[in-house]
């Protein structure tokens, strides 16, 4: 180190040296002391809130210094927005610093924002006083109003001064009404005067107005005042301004009223007391007459003296016989549903009365009696009726649908009604009438089967039912012309009015006797009638009963031998064959049932001659008992099932003894024989004389089934085909294809005439050509094979 640097250090030292014992000040800059502060904050040394303008601190026991002072300029009550403005410090210093203030200090309030002392807790009720004595009473509601604070604090600072400060009294009902004594009276002495005033009954609302009182002190001191008899009336209502105030006086001129009107009259109308001001007439009546026997109507109230002269004339009435009009008996004020009611009374412990026209009262013994007035009448009128009008007295349904035979009745089938023909005669019936069963084509057509003198006709669908033409009466026809009626009501009533000791009964008492004469009466004409017709034609129903057993019989013979043809099937031909055997015979067989049920119930069938549609037949049903109603629906529903089974169940519940009691007996084996064999004839006798190849087609496939399986078949023409093919087996080579070539000729022919495309005449006269040339060969293939000995 050189000399020039020491020199360096010790003027260095020495300037060092002397700034040390300089004492001149030092000055702080604002940012400086700024920085300081905010690093004293930070270290918690100190605790300092800002100004809203952030240039001055203050400590938090300034803040409430400045507080309270603020307080004392404002007489005890400031806001909070008002402090925060008048100190510059932010809002949330206020607050928190007024809460913490409110929580150590017991005479302080905060009040929706509002910081209040105890100093104005006692100026405002000073204020309350003064009001309060000026106008006698005030409302915490006003009070809120006016001073612009909760209902709750100067409820508070009420029940805290009433009584020291606040001169008055609180309202024990509405603590929200405060009062002076003074008020009080001033208000009992207007309430007094006014309704001293009153003569007459008067809505009290209009007269608590003009006084000006609230509503609950006015009924309050209005009682005072009744309790204490200083005012003579009553109040009637629920303490509202709707309630009447009634005075004594009124009251004295309506009782002195109504008890003369009652003790002369003997009555009381409910008008008439509305009228005198009374609003609820029937209490006021309650309560005023408990002790007398009073009967209640509509319009009034009678006393005992009306009801039991009531009660002597109805019972007089009713003992001898005879009628009463009660109007003629009954004050002239009395409606004619007061009447009524009153009868009503009169008679609830006696039944044997008639009433009519509300007011007319009848002994039963006088209708009763009535009724022998008519009985020369009736023995006169049933004589004529059984020989002018046989028909409608007999009834005689079934017997009508025993005699004729089903229009669709399957050809060569005996259905026991031919039991008593010889054989040669029942052989040509059986021929003539399946000429007029129905068939089907080959093609899946259906076609009539037709006799000689029908050929031309046209093919014909079998599967939409034949029975189109009948209709069974509504019970409302039939009662109208079918149900014998001894006599209308007008003509009954026109033999009562004859009578003498009937001559001055009102028209509306005659009606009555003559309604309720009218029913018994026709029940005992028709049963008079009928027993004249049982004992007259007894003989002819038992036969037309036997004939219709018969019939029944025969064609369920029938539906089982045809049953057996069935088995050989499978599905679906087996379910189509007993489709078709419920459609036709089944429905035969169920028309025949539900006639002769309806037969036995004397109910007639407008033209019993035909045979019933589904619909008609339902129609039928339901006209009959319940209790048959039930299983003749039953097997009206199994007509449209997929066996025989359920069928044959309820045909044979039917004819049990519990209904028809029809012994449905199967054939034995000789019998069963001769049936088949006679069904096989019929066909044979047809078939040589039918001219038509689809219905050649038809019966040659039935005979050679039968053939075969020595069953009786009953198919439609669309299953000729089927049948065929199940004849294969059975027959040769050369026959079954000439039937084969038939039935192709026979589609194709049908296929042709219902084209609609060209015209098809030479092709349609070439087809039928072929079929002519066939048809001899193909009866004679049926005919040959059905009369082997083994048929026999």
């Amino acid at each position: 180190v050189n000399m020039a640097d020491w020199e360096e250090v010790r003027k260095l030292a020495s300037d060092f040296q002397r700034v040390q014992l300089s004492a001149t000040k030092q000055k702080l800059s604002d940012r400086n002391v700024i920085e300081l502060v905010s690093r004293l904050v930070e270290l918690r040394l100190i605790d300092v809130l800002y100004t809203s303008d952030g240039k001055t601190y203050l400590t938090h026991q300034q803040l409430a210094k400045e507080i309270r002072d603020e307080m004392t300029v404002h007489k005890g009550r400031v806001s909070l927005v008002d402090l925060q403005q008048l100190l510059n410090v932010d809002f949330s210093h206020i607050e928190a610093k007024v809460n913490d203030m409110v929580k150590h200090d017991g005479h302080l309030t905060l009040v929706f924002g509002q910081l209040i002392d105890t100093s104005y807790r006692q100026l405002l009720s000073q204020e309350i006083n003064d009001q309060l004595q000026e106008k006698g009473h005030v409302t915490i509601i006003d009070l809120a109003k006016s001073y612009d604070l909760p209902t709750d604090f100067l409820r508070e600072v009420i029940d805290q001064y009433v009584g020291t400060r606040i001169k008055g009294q609180i309202d024990n009902y509405d603590r929200d009404i405060v009062f002076t004594d003074t008020f009080v009276s001033r208000m009992k002495a207007q309430i007094k005067g006014a309704l001293t005033a009153v003569t007459v009954p008067t809505t009290v609302g209009p007269i608590r107005q003009a006084v000006g009182c609230q509503e609950h002190l006015f009924f309050k001191l209005l009682e005072e005042l009744i309790a204490a008899g200083r005012l003579f009336g009553t109040l009637s209502g629920s303490r509202q301004d709707k309630s009447q105030y009634s005075p004594d006086i009124y009251t004295q001129a309506q009782n002195q009223w109504v008890d003369s009107f009652y003790k002369q009259n003997g009555y009381l109308e409910y008008d008439a007391l509305s009228r005198l001001g009374i609003p609820d007439p029937k209490n006021y009546i309650k309560k005023k007459f408990k002790s007398e026997a009073l009967v209640f109507l509509s319009s009034c109230c009678v006393g005992h003296l009306i009801s039991e002269q009531v009660q002597y004339s109805v019972d007089e009435a009713l003992g001898l016989g005879g009628w009463l009009d009660i109007m003629t008996v009954l004050p002239t004020v009395l409606s004619r549903k007061d009447a009524l009611e009153l009868l009503t009374d009169c008679l609830k412990n006696k039944s044997q009365a008639v009433v009519c026209n509300s007011t007319i009262v009848a002994s039963e013994k006088l209708v009763s009696d009535s009724s022998s007035l008519f009985i020369d009448l009736m023995a006169e009128k049933v004589d004529k009726a059984s020989k002018s009008h046989p028909v409608a007295v007999s009834n005689q349904t079934a017997g009508a649908i025993a005699d004729k035979q089903a229009h669709i009745k399957v050809a060569g089938l005996d259905d026991g009604s031919s039991a008593r023909e010889d054989k040669k005669e029942q052989r040509r019936k059986k021929a003539a009438t399946a000429g007029s069963s129905k068939k089907e084509g080959t093609g899946g057509r259906e076609v009539k089967m037709k006799s000689t003198k029908k050929k031309k006709r046209n093919y014909e669908h079998d599967d939409a039912g034949s029975d189109d033409d009948v209709a069974v009466t509504s019970i409302a026809e039939k009662s109208k012309g079918q149900e014998l009626t001894f006599m209308s009501i007008e003509e009954i009533e026109k033999v009562l009015k004859s009578q003498n000791h009937l001559k001055e009964c009102p028209k509306e008492l005659l009606t009555e006797i003559a309604s309720r004469l009218h029913r018994p009466l026709t029940r005992q004409f028709q049963e008079l009638a009928k027993s004249i017709f049982l004992k007259n034609s007894g003989a002819d129903r038992k036969k037309t009963v036997l004939e219709m057993q018969e019939r029944i019989s025969g064609l369920w013979v029938n539906a089982r031998l045809f049953e057996k043809g069935v088995q050989h099937w499978e599905d679906p031909v087996h379910g189509q064959l007993v489709k078709h055997l419920l459609k036709t015979l089944g429905s035969e067989l169920a028309n025949t049932v539900v006639m002769a049920v309806a037969g036995d119930h004397m109910i007639n069938v407008a033209q019993p001659d035909e045979p019933l549609t589904p619909d008609a037949r339902l129609r039928l049903i339901n006209t009959l008992p319940n209790d048959i109603q039930e299983h003749l629906t039953k097997l009206h529903a199994s007509l449209n099932g997929q066996t025989l089974d359920d069928f044959f169940h309820q045909l044979e519940l039917l004819c049990g003894p519990a209904h028809l009691g029809i012994l449905l007996k199967k054939p034995d084996k000789r019998k069963e024989r001769q049936l088949v064999f006679n069904y096989r004839q019929s066909l044979v006798e047809q078939l040589n004389v039918e001219t038509d190849p689809a219905m050649c087609l038809h019966l040659c496939s039935v005979l050679l089934f039968q053939t075969a399986t020595h069953s009786m078949l009953h198919i439609p023409g669309r299953l000729v085909p089927n049948v065929l093919q199940y004849l294969v087996t059975s027959l040769g080579a050369d026959k079954m294809a000439v039937l084969t070539q038939m039935q192709d000729l026979v589609v194709k022919h049908a296929k042709l005439k219902s084209s609609s495309e060209g015209d098809h005449e030479a092709e349609i006269g070439s087809v039928a050509t072929a079929m002519a040339d066939l048809l001899e060969k193909i009866k004679e293939i049926a005919t040959k094979k059905s009369n082997t000995p083994t048929d026999e």
